[in-house]
């Protein structure tokens, strides 16, 4: 009877083990992973390269039952344009969530930023791999090297 018991706890316990592994190897991960690049290659990327002044930030809340679609805007007033034809007032928008890629911009912070999309409609959009950063670390480095080395994504928060 001893025997059998040890044998059930033995069970019970891989049983548990078992449904633990499951749930935690199968349950959805959000991780954003960005492959390393210079900023001379995001510069070639990006379809409108600009600094400008954060003036607001808006949350624009997404379907409610998908806990990740909601969106940050920002409006930006465009101080300098060196790649496309963005408005003087531009609203930039990017994923809450950081596991997709999202950023956090700060209000009256000068970013340089590097985005994607159809600016007509006064809206572009922005994400962790862009490579959207602060203004005062300078222009844009515009052209890629063959002999320069190749670092992570840069962060838009300082």
């Amino acid at each position: 009877m001893a025997r059998f018991r040890l044998l059930a706890h033995a069970a019970g316990i891989v049983t548990v083990t078992a449904a633990l592994l499951t749930a935690v190897f199968t349950s959805p991960a959000s991780a954003c992973s960005c492959l390393p690049s210079t900023e001379g290659e995001r510069y070639q990327r990006a379809t409108h390269v600009f600094s400008g002044l954060v003036l607001s930030q808006a949350l624009e809340a997404g379907d409610p039952s998908s806990p990740h679609d909601d969106k940050y805007r920002y409006a930006v007033a465009v101080h300098r344009e060196y790649k496309g034809d963005v408005p003087a007032r531009v609203d930039v928008v990017t994923s809450t969530s950081g596991g997709l890629c999202g950023i956090s911009l700060r209000v009256g912070t000068q970013y340089l930023v590097f985005a994607s999309g159809d600016s007509s409609d006064g809206r572009v959009e922005t994400h962790l791999c862009s490579g959207t950063r602060l203004a005062s670390a300078g222009p844009p480095v515009t052209t890629v090297s063959s002999t320069s080395t190749t670092t992570p994504c840069a962060t838009a928060s300082p």
